[in-house]
Parts: structure tokens; sequence; C-alpha cells
């Protein structure tokens, strides 16, 4: 086969394909469309019918007469849909040939096709043990359909028609100046996209070809680099949703207790003043997780950090840990909140690893111009070969425990980034049944630093 015919093939399967997938689409989403509106408005009418109905029997029953078999049938005759009465298992009347072999449960909705016929069918149940259901016909919506299919196949038949004519010529044509075509691949190549070819037609299309591959290699290295900047972004997500638990825990909690609780003005206060802290520090934490992750311009501002008011703020952090802090420490150059997070993140780690109860120590040592924090616990510890890689997002030692204790492996690599951002790495010391000590090295505040 000659290669502008193989062309032409191509261009009216694509044709046809696209057209055909497009055309039917677009019909059958209207016919939805239609039939979603149309079955809004045949449950309303069942609805109505169903009200009508009870309110007659009512009527009935209230200027006491008969509701009998025979006095139902009438009301249900007077109807302006077909339907069909039933008292328990046992019909009453059916107005329509096929309702009584549909006993369908209450608020059940079916399509029912008879000979020549379709039908939308709603039951529901009524006092007294009895069971109305309605019939709408949707034989014309059917009829549209597939008239509006038929209309559409001959309009596709006859554009596929015209299509092959034109595009035979232009196959022809387009055949004609491969080397020109071959000349641009290769500057498409310096910036356009292509799929990879590897054709071996032994002609000039081989030679195009590799064109078209070098300009694949070309596209390849640009979604490389979109593929990254979309793995950025989630692991933003992930670490963003991460951090979110502790502060919003504490917003729920004491939202919770002004709701549910009785309590005087002075914890009205505390509560709504915990509340507002908590709110700016998700403020304050979204703008630096952003910046951390370099999906924001602005920096990391590194000032005076007192360490010993961070211990206050750490234990109304992590309130269920028993946590001990030291007395004393230095001043360091470093974000308060950011930190404050980066010992949450370790204390909770701590916590989880140990058993309940168990201390989770924060240690300080002041060497020089530096200062290493340090949080140790006494916990399950990490294997050695593991602990190069648990600062990886969602990387868990113990998935199912992780899990069921609320983690999803991003604590650690939050951390990883926090200790990166103010000069320094975590340093993560742990043997299995023995207990873990992760540092991180600060410098200390200097008041002629920059």
């Amino acid at each position: 086969m000659r290669y502008f015919q193989k062309l032409l093939c191509l261009l009216i399967l694509v044709l046809a394909a696209s057209f055909g997938v497009g055309g039917c689409v677009l019909l059958y989403s209207d016919f939805s469309v239609q039939r979603s509106r149309m079955a809004a408005a045949n449950a309303a009418a069942h609805a109505q019918a169903c009200t009508l109905l009870q309110t007659e029997i009512l009527d009935l029953q209230r200027r006491g007469i008969s509701t009998g078999d025979a006095a139902l049938t009438a009301r249900v005759t007077a109807q302006d849909v077909p339907a069909a009465l039933w008292r328990g298992d046992t019909l009453v009347c059916a107005t329509l040939e096929g309702l009584q072999s549909l006993p369908l449960g209450d608020a059940a909705t079916v399509t029912a096709r008879t000979e020549n016929s379709i039908y939308a069918v709603y039951a529901s149940d009524l006092q007294g043990g009895l069971r109305l259901v309605t019939a709408y016909d949707l034989t014309g919506l059917y009829r549209d359909r597939n008239a509006a299919l038929m209309r559409f196949l001959l309009l596709e038949a006859a554009v596929l028609a015209a299509a092959s004519a034109v595009t035979a010529l232009l196959a022809r044509r387009l055949t004609r100046p491969l080397a020109v075509l071959t000349d641009a691949g290769a500057q498409i190549a310096a910036g356009d996209y292509a799929r990879r070819t590897d054709l071996h037609t032994g002609d000039e299309i081989e030679a195009l070809s590799r064109s078209f591959d070098k300009m694949a290699d070309a596209v390849q290295e640009k979604i490389a680099d979109l593929e990254a900047d979309v793995q950025r972004r989630e692991d933003f997500v992930g670490a963003f949703t991460h951090e979110l638990k502790t502060p919003m825990t504490s917003i729920i909690g004491y939202a919770d207790m002004l709701h549910t609780m009785q309590t005087d003005p002075d914890e009205q206060r505390e509560a709504a003043a915990a509340i507002v802290h908590e709110g700016r520090r998700l403020e304050a934490l979204s703008r630096k997780l952003l910046a951390l992750l370099g999906l924001n311009e602005e920096g990391v501002e590194l000032t005076a950090v007192p360490l010993p008011a961070l211990w206050p703020r750490l234990h109304a952090a992590c309130p269920d840990v028993s946590l001990r802090t030291p007395a004393a420490a230095p001043t360091v150059r470093g974000d308060a909140d950011l930190l404050l997070d980066l010992l949450c993140n370790l204390v909770q780690n701590a916590a989880k690893a140990s058993a309940p109860g168990a201390p989770v120590l924060v240690l300080c040592a002041q060497a020089g111009d530096v200062v290493t924090l340090t949080v140790a616990d006494r916990g399950c510890g990490i294997p050695p070969e593991l602990i190069p890689r648990v600062t990886e997002p969602f990387y868990m030692v113990d998935k199912s425990r992780a899990r069921r204790q609320g983690g999803s492996g991003l604590g650690l690599a939050l951390c990883q980034r926090i200790a990166a951002a103010h000069g320094s790495a975590l340093r993560i010391e742990s043997e299995p049944g023995r207990g873990t000590r992760v540092s991180v090295t600060l410098p200390v505040w200097k008041e002629d630093a920059p």
C-alpha cells in the first residue's frame, strides 16, 4: 500500500472515530438531560397521584363510605396516568397491561418495555397497606433519540464521503515535499511536541521518522519537568494537610466546648483566644509551607527564638504526651512557628513509637555557636537499613501502625525541609527495641547577626 493510501486510511479512520464518538456523546448526553428532566417531572406527577389517591381514601373513610376494591378501582381508573393498585400482595386493579406483573417495592423505579412502548414505572406505599404503581410513557423520547441518531449517521456518512475525496487530494500533495517536511521535523524538535515513530520504510518517511523522534526527546524533557512540578504540588498538598491536624484539633475542641458546655466568661474568652491563636498559626503555617515547597516567592525570615518560650506552646500542642523539656535553653536563630512545628512532629512521632505514657525527652546541648536540639524516646526504634528512607515523603516503617495512629508518612519529610530552611539537617540515631534520637543543629542568636 502506498504512503498516501496509508495516510488517507488513517485520516478517514481518525475522522470517523472522532466524529462518530463525539456525535454519539453529544446525542446521548442530550438524551440523558432530557431523560433526567422527564424523570423529575414524572416523579413529581407520581407523588401528586399518590397524594390525591390518599386524600380521596381518607375522605371516604371520614364520610363512612366503604373503601373496598370497587371504590379504589374507580378512583385509580380516574387517574390521568396508567396505574395499578396493590393491597399487600393482591392486585386490586390495573389500567395498563403489564403493570400487574410488576409488584414493585416502596419507592422503586424501573423502566418497563412493552411490545410497542416504553414506560417509566414508579411505586409508593400508601396508608392501609396499599401500594400505588404509576407508569409514564417514554416512547416519544426514545423515538426522538433514535431518529436523531439515524440523522446523525446519515450526516456522518455524507461528511466522510466528502472528507474522503478531499483527503485523497490533500494526501497526494502532502507526500510530495518530503524533503521540506524532514527539515520541518528537525526544526520542530527544537521545541514543539510529537511522538516517537521509529518507522522503517526504506524511503523518505524513515528520515522523517528520525526527525520526529528527535523532537520527541525534547518533548520528553519538558514532560519530565512538568511531572516534577506536579509532584512538588502534590507533596505540598499532603504536607499541608498533615500539618493542619494539630491546630485544627485545638480549634475543633475549643469550638465544641463553647457549643456543648455551659462555660463562664473567663473560659469562653480563653477558648476564643485559643481559636484565634490557632487560626493565625494556620495562616502563618500556610505561608511558611508554601515558601518551603517552592510554591511561594516569600522566604523564611530567621529571627531570635528563645527556646524556653517554645516549651509551653509545645506542651499545649502535645497535651497527651508525657513530655519533658529542659529548664534552661539559649536563644537560637530561626523561625518560631516552624521550629514549633518541627518539634511537634518529632514529639508526636516519638510518642507513637513508645508505650502509652512513656516519657518523651526534649534535650538541648550548646557547643560554641551552635545548639543541638534532640527529641529522644525509648520506643520500638527503627531498623538501621531503613533510617535513610524515613525522611522520604509518605514512607512509613510500620504502615499498619502508622495508619492506625493517624500518620501519613509526611512528618519527618517536613521536618527535614524545616531543618534545611534553617541551614541544618536531621540526624537520626536509632536502635530497635532501645529507642530513637532525632537531632537538629541551630545557630545561637547573636545581636550583631544579619
